[in-house]
């Protein structure tokens, strides 16, 4: 096939594709016209994927028919089988995208958290500093566990919910700075690890550490992937490999709207269990495990059901159309 000539013969119909494609209103007759000129365009991008896999051509044409099929289809036709696929499928490939991010987010984080932990514990003058005597007291004695106990339970969930929904958003949405997420994640250690301190001095350790667990596992869990999610956009847009920034991120974007999702739902589940189980009169051991089902189940979706669907072609970052038009490329 002579690409050249292959084109120049097709182009004015490509031309006029894209031209009604971003019309907005289109007449009966143009709506057939494009319907036409799209099943030839998709032809036309078949037989150049087979037989001449020019990478800028068949980028072109495959931005033409995705903006052309985004107006033929229709945007009510959402099928039970496409909600369970972005459940089982499109969610766990975005969090597998981002798992090795994530673990090494959530060292970092445990490190920072444990590293402040000792040494504000080491050294009583400094850990003063920052939190007065008496009101170690106080945290250790009441205020640390009447935080899970004094509101009813309901509103306590959706409290928490909307807040750690919020914050894990916000991570992924100023994700391009590479700056808010990391921050996050530092204040958000360096606290725990304070405050396990002052939990530590007051002889308070058990209280803690039944307090935080149940539902601090999923919690926090939630929070390294969403800086993780973040960090990674900033990463696509400053190292984008083979494919253009613009490109590099709009994929990365797309995975992460599904992260944010996925971390919604899974944040949802932590305020559940932060606002019945935390500080329910459930035997601490067994709060415990509910928190470490939850946590495990989590990572199992991230690792486990992410690889499987990765392995049969899920990619969050691409479209149906998009996937369809990918070709090998050299690096």
């Amino acid at each position: 096939m002579d690409i050249d000539v292959f084109a120049s013969a097709r182009a004015g119909g490509w031309q006029r594709l894209e031209q009604l494609a971003g019309t907005r209103r289109l007449t009966g007759a143009q709506a057939d016209e494009l319907v036409r000129l799209y099943r030839q365009g998709a032809t036309h991008l078949s037989l150049l994927r087979t037989n001449a896999p020019d990478p800028e051509l068949v980028s072109r044409l495959s931005v033409i028919l995705v903006k052309a099929r985004s107006r033929i289809a229709s945007p009510h036709d959402l099928t039970w089988s496409q909600v369970l696929s972005f459940f089982t499928r499109t969610i766990p490939a975005a969090l597998y995208r981002v798992r090795w991010w994530s673990v090494i987010t959530a060292v970092l984080g445990v490190l920072v958290a444990v590293s402040a932990g000792w040494w504000t514990a080491s050294h009583p003058a400094l850990l003063a500093s920052v939190v007065p005597p008496t009101e170690q007291r106080e945290i250790a004695e009441s205020a640390f566990a009447s935080y899970y106990s004094e509101y009813p339970s309901a509103s306590f969930s959706a409290m928490v919910w909307t807040n750690n929904a919020f914050v894990a958003a916000l991570c992924v949405a100023t994700g391009i700075t590479g700056i808010y997420p990391a921050k996050v994640m530092f204040d958000n250690a360096l606290n725990v690890g304070v405050m396990g301190a002052v939990m530590h001095v007051q002889n308070a350790d058990w209280v803690f550490w039944s307090l935080i667990l149940p539902h601090g596992l999923l919690e926090l869990s939630c929070v390294f992937v969403a800086g993780a999610a973040g960090m990674r956009l900033a990463w696509a847009w400053l190292v984008p490999g083979h494919r253009t920034r613009r490109q590099s991120l709009a994929e990365e974007g797309r995975t992460t709207i599904v992260v944010v999702v996925a971390l919604t739902i899974a944040l949802f589940i932590s305020g559940l269990i932060e606002g019945f189980v935390t500080g329910s009169q459930l035997d601490p051991w067994l709060k415990i495990g509910i928190g470490g089902l939850a946590f495990v189940g989590f990572w199992v979706v991230v690792f486990g059901l992410g690889r499987r669907a990765v392995r049969i072609g899920t990619d969050p970052g691409l479209n149906a159309e998009e996937q369809a038009s990918l070709i090998p490329v050299a690096g």
